[in-house]
Protein backbone atom coordinates (compact mmCIF):
# COMPACT_ATOMS: atom_id res chain seq x y z
CA UNK A 1 0.00 0.00 0.00
CA UNK A 2 2.79 2.78 0.86
CA UNK A 3 4.49 1.87 -2.22
CA UNK A 4 1.46 2.63 -4.22
CA UNK A 5 0.90 5.55 -2.44
CA UNK A 6 4.56 6.61 -2.91
CA UNK A 7 3.95 6.02 -6.98
CA UNK A 8 1.14 7.92 -6.77
CA UNK A 9 2.68 10.83 -5.31
CA UNK A 10 5.12 10.17 -7.73
CA UNK A 11 2.97 10.42 -10.88
CA UNK A 12 1.70 13.55 -9.61
CA UNK A 13 4.95 15.36 -9.07
CA UNK A 14 6.20 14.24 -12.61
CA UNK A 15 2.33 16.00 -13.70
CA UNK A 16 2.63 18.86 -12.10
CA UNK A 17 6.60 18.78 -13.48
CA UNK A 18 5.81 18.16 -17.00
CA UNK A 19 2.86 21.26 -17.28
CA UNK A 20 5.84 23.38 -15.80
CA UNK A 21 8.14 22.10 -18.97
CA UNK A 22 5.75 22.09 -21.53
CA UNK A 23 4.01 25.22 -20.39
CA UNK A 24 4.26 29.20 -21.73
CA UNK A 25 7.07 30.83 -20.01
CA UNK A 26 5.06 33.75 -19.51
CA UNK A 27 2.72 33.89 -16.64
CA UNK A 28 2.79 32.40 -12.70
CA UNK A 29 1.90 29.24 -11.64
CA UNK A 30 -0.59 29.84 -8.71
CA UNK A 31 -0.66 26.53 -6.42
CA UNK A 32 -4.33 27.32 -4.90
CA UNK A 33 -4.67 26.91 -1.53
CA UNK A 34 -0.70 26.69 -1.43
CA UNK A 35 0.73 23.51 1.14
CA UNK A 36 -3.15 22.50 1.51
CA UNK A 37 -3.68 22.11 -2.34
CA UNK A 38 -7.51 22.21 -3.12
CA UNK A 39 -9.40 20.35 -0.72
CA UNK A 40 -11.94 20.72 2.52
CA UNK A 41 -10.31 24.11 4.16
CA UNK A 42 -9.66 23.96 7.74
CA UNK A 43 -12.24 27.45 7.97
CA UNK A 44 -14.52 29.06 5.40
CA UNK A 45 -11.97 31.99 4.49
CA UNK A 46 -8.93 29.81 3.94
CA UNK A 47 -9.13 30.14 -0.17
CA UNK A 48 -10.26 33.89 0.07
CA UNK A 49 -7.26 34.46 2.44
CA UNK A 50 -5.53 32.92 0.33
CA UNK A 51 -6.33 34.74 -2.77
CA UNK A 52 -6.01 38.25 -1.14
CA UNK A 53 -2.15 37.35 -0.67
CA UNK A 54 -1.89 37.19 -4.80
CA UNK A 55 -1.89 39.23 -7.81
CA UNK A 56 -2.96 37.27 -10.74
CA UNK A 57 -2.78 38.45 -13.99
CA UNK A 58 -3.91 37.00 -17.70
CA UNK A 59 -1.24 34.46 -18.48
CA UNK A 60 -1.24 33.34 -15.15
CA UNK A 61 -2.37 29.68 -14.54
CA UNK A 62 -3.75 28.37 -11.43
CA UNK A 63 -2.93 24.77 -10.37
CA UNK A 64 -5.49 22.73 -8.50
CA UNK A 65 -3.90 19.71 -6.89
CA UNK A 66 -7.00 17.83 -5.82
CA UNK A 67 -7.89 13.77 -5.95
CA UNK A 68 -9.73 12.93 -8.94
CA UNK A 69 -13.39 11.52 -7.43
CA UNK A 70 -13.14 13.22 -4.05
CA UNK A 71 -13.30 16.91 -5.29
CA UNK A 72 -13.61 18.76 -8.64
CA UNK A 73 -13.87 22.14 -9.75
CA UNK A 74 -16.79 24.11 -11.06
CA UNK A 75 -16.54 27.43 -12.98
CA UNK A 76 -19.40 30.22 -12.53
CA UNK A 77 -19.73 33.14 -14.87
CA UNK A 78 -21.55 35.72 -11.55
CA UNK A 79 -20.83 36.28 -7.77
CA UNK A 80 -24.59 35.13 -7.09
CA UNK A 81 -24.36 31.67 -8.15
CA UNK A 82 -20.77 31.28 -6.08
CA UNK A 83 -22.18 32.83 -3.19
CA UNK A 84 -25.34 30.15 -3.55
CA UNK A 85 -23.14 27.55 -4.28
CA UNK A 86 -25.33 26.61 -7.32
CA UNK A 87 -24.76 24.21 -9.74
CA UNK A 88 -27.06 26.35 -12.47
CA UNK A 89 -25.33 27.68 -15.33
CA UNK A 90 -22.15 26.46 -14.98
CA UNK A 91 -19.40 27.77 -17.46
CA UNK A 92 -16.63 24.62 -16.98
CA UNK A 93 -16.31 21.54 -14.67
CA UNK A 94 -13.33 19.78 -13.87
CA UNK A 95 -13.11 16.23 -12.23
CA UNK A 96 -9.90 15.02 -13.38
CA UNK A 97 -7.02 16.40 -10.44
CA UNK A 98 -5.02 17.93 -10.83
CA UNK A 99 -5.87 20.22 -12.70
CA UNK A 100 -4.13 23.75 -14.26
CA UNK A 101 -6.45 26.53 -15.78
CA UNK A 102 -4.67 29.00 -17.78
CA UNK A 103 -6.21 32.44 -17.13
CA UNK A 104 -6.90 33.74 -20.55
CA UNK A 105 -9.03 36.99 -20.08
CA UNK A 106 -9.12 40.15 -17.17
CA UNK A 107 -12.12 40.21 -14.68
CA UNK A 108 -13.72 38.22 -11.79
CA UNK A 109 -13.13 34.45 -11.83
CA UNK A 110 -15.36 32.00 -9.66
CA UNK A 111 -14.29 28.68 -8.88
CA UNK A 112 -15.70 26.21 -6.26
CA UNK A 113 -15.86 22.69 -5.23
CA UNK A 114 -19.25 21.12 -6.73
CA UNK A 115 -18.71 17.77 -4.66
CA UNK A 116 -21.37 16.96 -1.41
CA UNK A 117 -20.96 20.13 1.07
CA UNK A 118 -17.71 21.43 -0.13
CA UNK A 119 -18.61 24.67 -1.13
CA UNK A 120 -20.71 25.42 2.03
CA UNK A 121 -18.18 24.70 3.87
CA UNK A 122 -15.67 27.19 1.79
CA UNK A 123 -13.83 25.17 -0.07
CA UNK A 124 -14.09 28.13 -2.92
CA UNK A 125 -12.15 30.58 -4.98
CA UNK A 126 -13.40 34.08 -6.31
CA UNK A 127 -10.11 36.23 -8.30
CA UNK A 128 -9.86 38.99 -10.07
CA UNK A 129 -7.66 38.83 -12.78
CA UNK A 130 -5.57 41.31 -14.14
CA UNK A 131 -5.02 42.88 -17.26
CA UNK A 132 -1.35 43.20 -16.98
CA UNK A 133 0.81 42.05 -13.97
CA UNK A 134 1.37 44.84 -11.44
CA UNK A 135 5.13 46.48 -11.62
CA UNK A 136 7.59 44.70 -9.07
CA UNK A 137 8.19 47.32 -5.85
CA UNK A 138 11.00 49.26 -5.57
CA UNK A 139 14.18 47.87 -4.29
CA UNK A 140 17.58 49.88 -3.64
CA UNK A 141 19.02 46.68 -4.34
CA UNK A 142 19.28 44.76 -7.59
CA UNK A 143 17.17 41.75 -6.60
CA UNK A 144 14.25 42.31 -9.25
CA UNK A 145 17.03 41.59 -11.87
CA UNK A 146 17.76 38.15 -9.42
CA UNK A 147 13.97 37.36 -9.57
CA UNK A 148 14.22 37.79 -13.18
CA UNK A 149 16.87 34.97 -13.29
CA UNK A 150 15.50 32.71 -11.23
CA UNK A 151 12.34 32.82 -13.40
CA UNK A 152 14.58 31.93 -16.51
CA UNK A 153 15.87 29.14 -14.76
CA UNK A 154 12.76 27.68 -13.59
CA UNK A 155 11.99 26.19 -16.83
CA UNK A 156 15.63 24.02 -16.31
CA UNK A 157 14.85 23.09 -12.92
CA UNK A 158 11.60 22.00 -13.67
CA UNK A 159 13.04 19.96 -16.60
CA UNK A 160 15.57 18.41 -14.07
CA UNK A 161 13.05 17.34 -11.83
CA UNK A 162 10.99 15.33 -14.64
CA UNK A 163 14.36 13.08 -15.02
CA UNK A 164 14.92 12.92 -11.21
CA UNK A 165 11.03 12.08 -10.78
CA UNK A 166 11.35 9.92 -14.05
CA UNK A 167 14.41 7.70 -13.24
CA UNK A 168 12.69 7.25 -9.61
CA UNK A 169 9.48 5.91 -11.08
CA UNK A 170 11.74 3.49 -13.04
CA UNK A 171 13.83 2.15 -10.22
CA UNK A 172 9.78 1.92 -8.04
CA UNK A 173 9.11 -0.75 -10.63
Amino acid sequence: MERRRSRHALLLLSAVMASLVAGSTAGIYHIVGAGKGWRMPPNRTYYEDWAHTRQISIGDKLMFLYRSGVHNIVEVPTRELFDACSMRNITSRYQCGPTIIELTDPGERFYFCGVGEHCEAGQKLAINVLLVPPPPPDTDDDSSGAARLLGRAGAGLAAACLCLVSALLTMAV
